[in-house]
């Protein structure tokens, strides 16, 4: 019952797609309703469509609803005949209903509203009082109208720029009839070449035939079965696949996971399972493609290894790690006139150069994957008679090179699974895929490949955020959106009516993408999502493939994320003010720290050296000794005290030694020795000279028992009288009492001990 179902559904689709090479638009493509009372062509070759007062327009693959505020319309003052359209220039159109005036702006595809002011126009009154330009159609197409069907349901008609035929009923949407002739024929079960397809034919033209009871051979008209009756060693009859060597011999698989050469002629089948255990190791062998005459590659449902005909040995592939990210179920492969092993799986179509397939080394080769398939699950693969490559996969048929083209229903190519491993070229150069419930596909490739439509693609919608909201950002030369809204959508497509399936595309965002970004456009359209956009300049690029495969020219949309309001330039600026500023006050506040500190270590440094000066007076003034290192605050200091007393001491007995021979003597002026000796000790030259000798001569006193008489005159005094005057004002007392008052000091002293 179910492949009764399958069976009469396959025909019904191939009824439509093949009864005249016609399509149609319902609201489940996007139409509002299924009314449809006009149909106008915009220069941007997008169809803008009136269902019943609601306007929509075409984005390559269905229909999006045009936002209109019908209360801003103008209200017509008497009831119009029918519906009616004029343009003012090339970007204003004005239309009508019964009821209501509407402009629409094409460069914007907007709705506009300032209708009144505009009326004054002549024209423009005559056109709101109810003058109606119909698209009325032409003989030729009322008659493909009427073979529709469509005579009674007609609303308005319409041609594109491909010469398709848009045809508006009265409720069942649009009837678009492609311009572009149907290439490709349905085979039904008694066509021989579905046979032929689902079978295996060799380099001598036989057909083999796997079956449940054996192998099937036809040769000129003659049917030979092979099996486990007649075939030494064949273990089953239930033959899975058979494929000939480049050596004449032939690798069949018996019973899905048997594997041995048969031999035709001595009926004898060779098992490689007995002599091979590793191949337990793989599920459902699948087919197998000769490399060369020692090395075939053998696919199955787990996996793909090469199987060395001569040494009877296994080898791994070095691509299978690469692809068992994508799929570990072969299909089908083929291998090309220019050396390529192609390898379709159940998820992705890839290719490799033979040569580095083979065990020469271990290094792994990399494999290609193809972009931009309708489907990426590929059942069959075919030459056809120029060497390019053809796929049958599981909704449709693509031709691979020289580029990728995909057929669909505006071809005649039901979006159906074609059957696995069942395509073949005929010898007129047909190409036959066969579908399923013993039915078919026929086309010559030339006839399909060959498209000379347009390229330049037009950006059909643009979105903020996930709700699909019609806008109109990319029909302005530049637009910018605020931060948080960063999510934006560009839909858009080269409006190719006739062959929508034909077409890939490639983006980019730049600067944010170098790489281009394919897209198969099978629907007829493209689509480029961006999530959580950083703010910043961007350009956004997208091309459509030509027919030989390269690329047509560019079409871009400029647009700009706006910073956040803690992210724009002059805050940016603020920022560095307020840096600057903070760094400023830092700066100043670290060098007013420092300068207070510096002060105080000043003040601390000045107050230790007052106290120095203090106590080095207090003990030149005290002691009878004379230490430099205690009377001076520095080593410099120290060094000056020394050499002035070793210069006084020199000439101590010189009574006419004077303070500039002193200076002389140290290396200073009399002025510089006068300033540092009244830093030093608050003093003079003269006195520093006059003391130094007067504490000579305590120490004299002390020490001798010379007269005083004596003593004054080896200090440098000539007169007694004078030094016992300059004696007493230094130590309060006569040079002859400091020596009586010290000696008995000095006897007290040695009683106590």
């Amino acid at each position: 019952m179910k492949r009764l179902f399958l069976i009469c559904s396959l025909t019904l689709f191939f009824l439509e797609i093949c009864s005249g090479g016609h399509r149609r638009w319902t609201v489940a493509d996007g139409l509002p309703t299924g009314e449809v009372w006009q149909i106008v062509e915009l220069p941007s070759r997008q169809m803008l469509v009136n269902c019943e007062g609601v306007f929509c327009i075409s984005n390559g693959a269905g229909f999006d609803v045009l936002p209109c505020d019908y209360g801003r319309t103008y209200q017509l003052p008497e009831y119009a005949n029918g519906y009616g359209r004029l343009w003012q220039g090339d970007s204003l159109l004005w239309l009508h209903d019964f009821y209501r005036l509407f402009l629409f702006d094409a460069r914007q595809r907007a709705f506009r509203y300032d209708i009144e002011q505009r009326l004054t126009d002549p024209v423009l009154r005559r056109f709101a009082q109810g003058e109606v330009l119909r698209d009325v159609p032409t003989e030729e197409q009322w008659h493909r109208i009427d073979s529709l069907g469509l005579a009674r349901n007609y609303g308005t008609v319409a041609v594109d720029y491909q010469c398709g035929l848009w045809i508006g009923t009265r409720n069942e949407g649009i009837v678009y009839l492609s311009p572009r002739p149907m290439q490709t024929r349905e085979l039904t079960g008694g066509d021989w070449r579905i046979g032929v397809a689902r079978s295996y034919t060799d380099r001598q033209g036989r057909i083999w035939r796997c079956k449940a009871d054996g192998v099937e051979v036809e040769e000129n008209a003659i049917f030979t079965l092979y099996n486990k009756e007649n075939v030494q060693g064949l273990p089953y009859n239930r033959t899975t696949f058979v494929c000939q060597l480049l050596d004449g011999r032939y690798l069949l698989c018996d019973s899905l996971s048997t594997l041995g050469y048969f031999r035709p002629a001595t009926r004898q089948f060779d098992n490689l399972n007995t002599r091979l255990p590793a191949l337990q190791a793989y599920r459902h062998f699948v087919g197998a493609c000769p490399i060369n005459r020692q090395w075939t590659a053998v696919y199955a449902q787990s996996g793909i290894f090469l199987l060395d005909t001569q040494a009877d040995s296994l080898s791994s592939v070095s691509f299978a790690a690469e692809i068992s990210r994508y799929a570990t179920k072969y299909n089908c492969l083929l291998l090309d006139h220019d050396g390529r092993l192609w390898i379709g799986t159940q998820n992705g179509l890839f290719w490799i150069n033979a040569v580095e397939l083979l065990p020469r080394d271990s290094s792994a080769h990399p494999c290609m994957r193809i972009e931009g398939l309708a489907n990426n699950c590929i059942r069959s693969l075919v030459l056809d008679q120029r060497g390019n490559v053809w796929a049958g996969t599981s909704c449709g048929i693509s031709r691979i090179t020289p580029s990728v083209l995909n057929l669909g229903v505006e071809d005649g190519v039901p979006a159906v699974a074609m059957m696995e491993r069942a395509a073949y070229t005929t010898k007129e150069g047909l190409l036959v895929f066969a579908v399923g419930g013993d039915r078919g596909i026929v086309f010559h490739p030339d006839s399909l490949s060959q498209d000379t439509m347009p390229k330049s693609v037009v950006i059909t919608g643009c979105w903020e955020g996930p709700a699909r909201e019609m806008s109109l950002l990319a029909q302005l030369p530049r637009f910018s959106l605020p931060y948080d809204q960063n999510y934006l959508t560009l839909q858009f497509s080269t409006l190719n009516y006739a062959a929508s399936s034909h077409t890939s595309y490639r983006y980019r965002l730049l600067p944010m993408q170098q790489q281009w970004n394919t897209s198969s456009g099978v629907t007829g359209q493209g689509s480029a999502i961006y999530t959580a956009l950083p703010h910043g300049d961007y350009r956004f690029e997208v091309q459509a493939s030509l027919p030989d495969g390269t690329w047509g020219e560019s079409t871009m949309v400029e647009f700009c994320i706006r910073p956040p309001l803690w992210l724009t330039w002059w805050a940016k600026l603020l920022y560095a003010l307020f840096t600057v500023l903070f760094v400023v006050g830092v700066l100043s506040f670290y060098l007013r720290h420092r300068r207070r500190l510096m002060e105080r270590e000043n003040e601390d440094r000045v107050n230790q050296l007052f106290e120095l000066r203090e106590e080095a007076r207090h003990q030149f003034a005290q002691a009878v000794n004379i230490d430099p290192g205690k009377i001076a605050a520095s080593h410099e200091e120290e060094v000056l005290v020394g050499k002035m007393l070793k210069a006084i001491g020199q000439n101590m007995d010189n009574c006419d030694y004077t303070v500039d021979q002193l200076a002389s003597d140290v290396g200073m002026s009399r002025a510089s020795l006068y300033k540092k000796m009244q830093t030093l000790l608050g003093i003079t030259p003269n006195d520093f000279l006059r003391n130094v000798r007067l504490k000579h001569a305590a120490k004299l006193l002390l020490e001798t028992n010379e007269p005083v008489n004596q003593i004054s005159l080896q200090i440098g005094f000539q007169t007694t009288r004078y030094f016992s005057q300059c004696f007493r004002s230094l130590f309060g007392m006569t040079p002859s009492d400091f020596r009586r008052e010290n000696s008995l000091s000095s006897e007290a002293n040695s009683h106590d001990d």
